[in-house]
């Protein structure tokens, strides 16, 4: 494995929500070219002009991995390649070649210094399991490892990132709720099935210090207050239908199709401030 740390001038939630984009994630390394889509709701991979028949994103892809060891001499294998996987801490992806030889995971852990800055941590870990591999490129797994965090993550991250994105990121930060004086942070957004949301809650609600969680289906809305890693409010919604608690938790179970899931975090240190500010 092979890591290392870029300072990236952005809030944090920018940068979380652009690396949750798996076509600019494989673009930016360097040597994942995605093939093709897998449509959850037919179980199939679609590519060419079927592409356009997904309804909706997609975390698992057929891709064509590139493997260099010089600049005119290159090796190429196919295999699925998944993300990303979001928890409140990071945001993963990962591949295996076909033949089972190849695997890897990228992971990036952003992590806020302060309103407009975030430290991203990348690691990559590349296995070959045939040492064939190490002959045909030249280099270790951890070298190779080493190649896609510093000449492309890393280098887009310090180099790419704030001149393209820079009035984006201005505009985005700008969006940032404040309520009473608390700023509140969008984490991240999560599609899915009741049974995938439930799963995601329960998670996120283990690592989220303070926050909110709002849901939606057609026909229910929730909202979940957190505290300290634990539920400390939830109320669902569904036509005249108002449930509380653990209550309210059973109605998203039986909600129908899909849902959409947002997080949001609220600075402890606001919530300190203007406790004080009211003695």
């Amino acid at each position: 494995m092979y890591s290392t740390e870029v300072k990236i001038n952005a809030p944090i939630f920018v940068v979380r929500k652009i690396l949750m984009d798996p076509l600019f994630t494989s673009g930016i390394s360097g040597h994942i070219a995605i093939l093709k889509f897998k449509d959850k709701q037919k179980n199939e991979f679609l590519m060419g002009d079927r592409i356009r028949e997904l309804s909706a994103p997609t975390d698992e892809f057929e891709a064509l991995y590139i493997l260099m060891r010089t600049s005119k001499d290159f090796k190429y294998t196919e295999g699925i390649y998944r993300g990303p996987e979001v928890s409140l801490q990071s945001i993963k992806y990962s591949g295996i070649s076909n033949d089972g030889k190849l695997e890897f995971t990228i992971e990036f852990m952003p992590k806020s210094i302060g309103d407009s800055q975030t430290t991203l941590y990348i690691a990559t870990k590349v296995k070959y399991n045939d040492s064939l591999l190490d002959k045909l490129l030249g280099k270790s797994a951890v070298d190779f490892a080493k190649h896609i965090v510093e000449d492309h993550l890393g280098m887009y991250a310090r180099v790419y990132f704030s001149y393209l994105y820079g009035d984006i990121i201005k505009n985005l930060a700008s969006k940032e709720r404040s309520t009473q004086g608390l700023s509140i942070t969008p984490l991240f957004e999560f599609t899915g099935n009741a049974g995938s949301i439930l799963s995601k809650i329960n998670e996120t609600i283990s690592q989220l210090d303070l926050g909110k969680i709002k849901v939606n289906f057609d026909n229910l809305t929730c909202d979940i207050v957190v505290q300290n890693k634990e539920m400390k409010r939830a109320i669902c919604r569904s036509d005249n239908i108002i449930k509380t608690g653990f209550e309210a938790l059973a109605m998203i179970i039986s909600a129908k199709g899909e849902g959409k899931m947002e997080v949001y975090s609220v600075k402890v240190e606001d919530l300190i401030e203007i406790l004080y500010s009211t003695v």
